[in-house]
């Protein structure tokens, strides 16, 4: 059974596109949302000098994707303004302390790792960090303290507006209607499909067109071809599951023209996802 989480939000200068301050009801660790041009306005608060890991959040213009860098630091604040001066791809930062000072350099290394695993494995936002973070030695009891964070700071970062550590395939209210899979046959064999709360998902394995049709959206088709260029799609066959925002988008870029989502993609009893979605309103 889930239940239902309290999430307190403090605006430290009274504007959503400012600094944020932002706690799980119970829990010690505090997040702290500020934008790179408000790093030098946060120097004075003493808080930040303190142990915690940190993520910074920029956009990748090669990959067309989100990007993310993790770090962890021994003084947070001093950390993100050598990050001003040497990393310039990144727009904000989330950084994680913990109220009772409980963090030390083994647990912020530990959670460094870990959430760079995460993010990776999700493969939502292409990874900024070079190397891959060590992984320090705790004990079982702070290990299990550490998963704790790790639980509350994923449900932090995605209430701030990153899905950075939720697999696509995690993103699904957790129904059985909503499971539904799809199936969308096409000259190049078949594609797969399921409906989650973050739009359609094209799934791994799906076959791909090979040669694109006029009437194929610009934009899809630049889609299509960076995913070959990057090695999501393989000998016609996509290796990741990929995001959509509409059932349309994901049947365009399967079959390769445009094509109705809603009349393309069916159920295993051939029902269509239009037929089913008119029963739902």
């Amino acid at each position: 059974m889930a239940f239902g989480k309290v999430i307190k939000l403090f605006l430290l200068d009274g504007s959503p596109n400012k600094r944020w301050i932002c706690e799980l009801s119970n829990w010690t660790g505090v997040a702290y949302k500020i934008p790179r041009n408000m790093i030098k306005e946060s120097e004075s608060r003493d808080e930040l000098s303190s142990p915690g890991i940190y993520f910074l959040f920029g956009y990748d213009d090669d990959k067309e994707k989100p990007l993310i860098y993790v770090g962890e630091a021994e003084n947070i604040i001093k950390r993100l303004k050598e990050h001003i001066a040497k990393k310039d791809n990144w727009n904000e930062v989330i950084a994680f302390i913990s109220k009772d000072d409980n963090l030390n350099k083994a647990h912020i290394k530990y959670l460094e790792h870990e959430f760079h695993r995460i993010a990776t494995e999700a493969g939502r936002y292409s990874i900024d960090n070079s190397n891959i973070p060590t992984k320090s030695t705790v004990s079982e009891a702070d290990q299990a303290e550490l998963e704790e964070f790790i639980y509350n700071a994923k449900i932090l970062v995605n209430a701030l507006g990153h899905k950075v550590f939720e697999k696509i395939s995690d993103s699904n209210n957790q129904t059985q209607e909503s499971q539904k899979l799809y199936h969308m046959k096409f000259v190049n064999g078949t594609a797969h499909c399921i409906q989650t709360t973050d739009g359609f998902v094209l799934l791994k394995g799906s076959k791909i067109h090979k040669e694109s049709a006029s009437s194929l959206d610009k934009g899809i088709k630049k889609k299509v071809e960076q995913s070959r260029a990057i090695g999501e799609i393989v000998d016609d066959t996509l290796q990741v599951d990929k995001i959509f925002a509409s059932s349309s988008a994901a049947a365009a870029f399967a079959a390769g023209y445009s094509i109705s989502g809603p009349q393309a993609w069916k159920s295993e009893n051939g029902e269509t996802l239009k037929s089913i979605e008119s029963k739902k309103a």
